[in-house]
């Protein structure tokens, strides 16, 4: 259980079907004058390192706004960890037997011809201001039980990850920072290219999977030239698309706007008025207590709700990391041609119009299908759609936006839900599409119901209930 790293050794624990290592740092606290600068690699060790529970998560609100979310995945304080702006760490989980494991544990299917298993990277979501790699549905085993190393993380959120304005900029860089939360995103892949191999795992083969803003945040991925390289498959889970209602990308001036709430919350909005200012306005932003910024962020975003303005913080077409607009960079096929797999929920955000709730009627599944439809044009690239319409069991909330989470991890067991027999046989099912095109880039295998692509001739989606 302990492992060699770049870094040093790692030691993991043994929890049910998997050896894990909790809470291993991927690079070093972005405290001090690293606050809003990109991520920095983390410091080597000596001895061993013991990473046998989780660790921080990034800074949030105490309380989740949303009480429907708050029982789901916030309702078991076994999960909960103290937040700090020291988060950037992750979690991974391997399989026992390694390469010999294949689907739903049984010897492998060929799919790890070089003895090293396929990896997947999992960015949570949370709306940019909450969640965490350990949150209660990522307990991983049963997805990696079907042959897959799974990776959780921990990224900056908020004011933390996306601030952005001309105080931030970085000569030769950007004109104003942001998008910190995506380069953490980009140094953990890093990170998994460098050392993944330690652990059994093939870094020529690695999935990125993510929902919501974990999508959102995958789909400027997909599109930036940073990300070229450090990962060969993607799965959009309710945030990716192309004119997806949820897929945001800000122009700076507006990003801007947000970050002018926050320097008035912490009272130096009169930054322009001399250098005296500006320097006061910097040391605001780099010296005030971690505690002190959250106080001024929750100002900022309530007065960003109250006015209608959107999601306060979200990506930036910055120049660099996402040169344009990325439904501009979809259209002339400036994407990474990989595999994709996307799809959205049948009570999803914005699923309704006109009273109607229906894959025609449903922006996000809409906005999936036309991404596919691009891709599939590509001869280097393909994708498949999936809509996920099961109706969980406990209430009357359906198949609402994060619901499938609870299936493509196997962890039905921790839900509160009183899940029955077909909710474990779907769970399955999905387990095995998804780890099927986590090994191979084709969710379809012996067995399984053929799943097609998805093109304008045959705009075809695998419905999952």
């Amino acid at each position: 259980m302990t492992v060699s790293t770049k870094y040093g050794k790692i030691e993991g624990i043994e929890q049910g079907n998997c050896v894990v290592y909790k809470g291993v740092p991927y690079a070093k606290p972005p405290v001090g004058p690293l606050r809003f600068h990109k991520p920095k690699p983390p410091k080597p060790w000596e001895g061993v390192y013991r990473a046998d529970h989780y660790r921080c998560k990034s800074m949030q609100s105490k309380n989740p706004r949303d009480m429907f979310y708050k029982k789901e995945f916030y309702s078991n304080p076994e999960f909960e960890v103290p937040m700090s702006e020291d988060c950037l760490y992750l979690n991974i989980w391997v399989p026992k037997g390694g390469a010999s494991v294949g689907s739903a544990g049984q010897p492998g299917n060929g799919a790890c011809p070089n003895g090293k298993l396929p990896v997947a990277v999992y960015v949570h979501g949370g709306a940019f201001l909450g969640g965490a790699g350990s949150n209660l549905p990522f307990v991983c085993d049963g997805l990696a039980s079907a042959g897959v190393i799974v990776v959780t993380i921990n990224y900056r959120l908020g004011a933390f990850g996306f601030l952005c304005h001309p105080l931030l900029a970085v000569e030769g860089e950007n004109e104003a920072g942001g998008n910190y939360g995506l380069w953490d995103q980009i140094a953990a892949l890093h990170w998994v290219q460098e050392n993944i191999g330690a652990f059994g795992g093939d870094a020529s083969n690695v999935t990125v999977f993510g929902q919501s803003a974990g999508a959102m945040s995958l789909q400027v991925l997909a599109v930036s030239p940073r990300a070229k390289g450090l990962f060969h498959r993607m799965i959009l889970q309710s945030g990716g698309g192309y004119q997806n209602p949820l897929a945001q990308y800000r122009d700076i001036g507006t990003a801007a706007g947000f970050a002018e709430d926050l320097l008035a919350a912490l009272g130096v909005s009169e930054w322009k008025q001399s250098g005296a200012a500006r320097q006061k306005a910097l040391a605001a932003l780099y010296e005030t207590p971690a505690e002190e910024m959250m106080r001024a962020m929750e100002e900022a975003i309530g007065r960003a709700f109250a006015q209608k303005k959107g999601m306060p913080y979200v990506p930036v077409i910055d120049g660099e990391l996402l040169p344009e607009d990325g439904n501009r960079l979809i259209e002339t096929g400036a994407y990474h041609p990989v595999p994709y797999l996307i799809g959205a929920n049948g009570d999803d955000i914005t699923a309704a119009e006109n009273g109607e709730r229906s894959p025609k009627t449903n922006p996000l599944h809409r906005g999936d299908v036309a991404f596919a439809q691009i891709v599939n044009q590509n001869p280097d690239a393909k994708a498949y759609v999936y809509y996920f319409d099961r109706k969980l069991p406990g209430d009357e909330s359906g198949a609402f936006h994060s619901a499938e989470l609870w299936y493509v991890f196997g962890s039905l067991r921790y839900c509160w839900r009183p899940m029955e027999d077909a909710d474990y046989a779907l769970s399955r099912r999905m387990i095995t599409y998804w780890s099927n095109f986590m090994k191979t880039g084709d969710p379809n295998g012996e067995g399984s119901r053929e799943w097609r692509v998805c093109t304008e001739e045959d705009p075809y989606y695998m419905t999952l209930r």
